[in-house]
């Protein structure tokens, strides 16, 4: 099944607030708790629950952003990666860009922009040693109505899901997406985002796109969860961030083909300009897509 929520859909009435069963406990003891994360790899969008897998979709998927980094972090892993890697700390860690967090077991530099890891060719081929690193804290819209109202979700984003070109004309990775909306004078945590998988980059990063506001149903949830402990919780980079059931999809490293530079302003080509459509409002995007119902 793909959908993310089909388990809540056909609960009878009676049973959509009931707590998980003493029964169902003892059968999978723990295995109901931990870090809940989405993971998007090749195309697919995978929920995990204390790092193992309870449903999985090709997306897109429709979420309200509760909480974010409060900057593009960054990390270091001094061994390289395998698929049997067990998951270990990072090195060196950040959460503000900075400077190494004062918990990283390994610290590279005083600074980061004076960190050897943090130059090309550092890394695999003409990558860096270290990497860009955000996360996002989301509560999937097709949640509401059903037993798993309110629950938040962990979204790590790396490099290429965080700078690049626009793809289309509305769909761009999350740090061009974030400063659309602000732009445009809205709150991201107000507007209903859609994350699709990125076709130009063979799936492997994702695209963000407005589709529509939020109603006030869901503004009661969300308005408690933006900015609190548990969402908090979610975003900030621990020394010891990848749980033992999350080896190859959580506590990997990127690889070295996922690094890019932050985006750069391209130069003008000489050819005879083409002519541009501007970039529509949030207002008329949100409207377009109302439109279509």
């Amino acid at each position: 099944m793909s959908d993310l929520t089909v388990l809540n859909q056909d609960l009878p009435d009676f049973l959509q607030d009931a707590p998980v069963s003493e029964l169902t406990k003892s059968i999978v003891g723990t295995r109901t708790g931990g870090v809940k994360r989405i993971v998007h790899k090749n195309g697919t969008f995978r929920k995990l629950v204390g790092g193992e897998e309870m449903g999985k979709s090709k997306g897109p998927l429709n979420v309200i952003i509760v909480d974010a980094s409060p900057a593009v972090g960054r990390v270091f892993y001094a061994k390289q990666w395998t698929p049997d890697s067990e998951p270990t700390a990072p090195d060196c860690f950040t959460n503000d860009g900075q400077r190494p967090d004062s918990k990283s077991v390994n610290p590279q530099a005083s600074r980061c922009d004076e960190c050897p890891n943090n130059i090309k060719g550092s890394g695999q081929g003409n990558s860096k040693a270290c990497r860009y690193s955000r996360k996002l804290a989301v509560v999937l819209v097709d949640d509401f109505g059903t037993s798993l109202e309110g629950e938040v979700y962990q979204i790590n984003l790396a490099s290429k899901s965080l700078f690049g070109d626009s793809v289309g004309e509305n769909s761009s990775p999350f740090e061009s997406y974030a400063k659309y909306v602000a732009n445009n004078g809205k709150s991201i945590d107000w507007v209903i985002t859609q994350i699709t998988s990125n076709d130009e980059n063979d799936n492997q990063s994702v695209l963000f796109t407005p589709v529509g506001h939020i109603n006030k149903a869901q503004y009661a949830v969300t308005s408690k969860l933006t900015g609190s402990d548990e969402t908090k919780k979610l975003v900030l980079m621990t020394a010891y961030q990848a749980d033992t059931a999350g080896k190859k999809a959580l506590a990997a490293p990127a690889k070295a083909d996922e690094e890019v530079p932050a985006p750069k302003k391209r130069e003008s080509k000489k050819a005879a300009p083409a002519e541009v459509t501007p970039k529509k409002g949030l207002d008329d995007v949100l409207a377009a897509w109302g439109d279509e119902d």
